[in-house]
């Protein structure tokens, strides 16, 4: 990851020249302006965006170079934030969010600089793609699938190692249980999507799409043959929320589930005859 990193900062920040180094490697000497990169923490994330990691960018300038920084970081944000990238090979792809600086802008020191820290999250999703496996999701992908159009890829329960963009992903979130009657349950599927666009207008539009269209549709074939459906209930939509870790659709799917016969023993006859022995 870091040297993806690094790599797209070097074609993405050109007054750097190529000078982008690891933590350390830098002297007084060496010529301003350029970055660093370093690991600032490592831990597991969620099923479906696999590892996160936090990454530190450093920016460093002249002394004097307070607006240049403010280009440069402007620069990186822009090269980093949302943006998927590809280690190759076997490694999963990951997507970097922007989450501040890291400390106030100061000097150092020791070696002669202007200094600005940047935060990056960096989720890697290393999950095999699911397939179809019958459940109460594959309906909604269908329907899903029909009104994205070809150009969108939908995705099932976790983001695969190498998503491609526009994408949807829906997910399970939680099954609720509820009886109707001694034949037949109810079943309450509430499923998160996540909509990614190529841009936020992108983005936004498809979730409006969705979240109208779902709230318009009153059920969704799931077995042919049994002739068995899932019903949408109540649907929401949160355009703030982020559209890899949390997902931005919510919705309560309602299944009809008959329940099986007791396999056991029936009693047929109860004999008393009031006595003992």
């Amino acid at each position: 990851m870091r040297e993806v990193i690094k790599n797209k900062l070097v074609s993405e920040l050109p007054d750097l020249s190529g000078r982008c180094y690891d933590i350390g490697e830098p002297a007084a000497a060496t010529t301003k302006p350029y970055a660093t990169v370093r690991l600032a923490k490592q831990s597991s994330e969620s099923a479906w965006t696999g590892q996160k990691n936090r990454y530190e960018v450093a920016l460093y300038g002249e002394p004097d170079a307070a607006a240049d920084l403010d280009l440069w970081a402007d620069q990186a944000v822009q090269a980093l934030h949302g943006v998927r990238l590809a280690s190759g090979g076997t490694q999963p792809d990951f997507t970097c969010r922007y989450e501040g600086t890291e400390a106030p802008e100061q000097m150092d020191a020791a070696l002669q600089a202007l200094v600005r820290i940047l935060t990056f999250s960096v989720m890697a999703v290393g999950a095999e793609e699911v397939p179809s496996s019958g459940s109460p999701l594959d309906p909604v992908c269908s329907w899903t699938a029909g009104k994205t159009g070809p150009e969108w890829h939908v995705y099932r329960q976790s983001w695969p190692q190498h998503y491609a963009v526009p994408a949807v992903l829906w997910r399970f979130e939680q099954m609720e249980a509820a009886n109707v009657n001694a034949a037949t349950a109810d079943l309450h599927h509430k499923a998160v999507g996540h909509v990614i666009g190529r841009t936020l207008q992108e983005q936004e539009a498809m979730v409006r799409t969705l979240s109208a269209d779902l709230a318009g549709t009153t059920k969704l074939q799931l077995d042919t043959v049994a002739r068995t459906y899932i019903a949408s209930g109540e649907v929401t939509a949160d355009f703030t929320a982020d559209a890899l870790t949390k997902g931005q659709l919510s919705v309560t799917f309602r299944q009809k589930l008959a329940k099986s016969a007791d396999e056991a023993p029936l009693i047929g006859q109860v004999h008393a005859d009031g006595g003992f022995g």
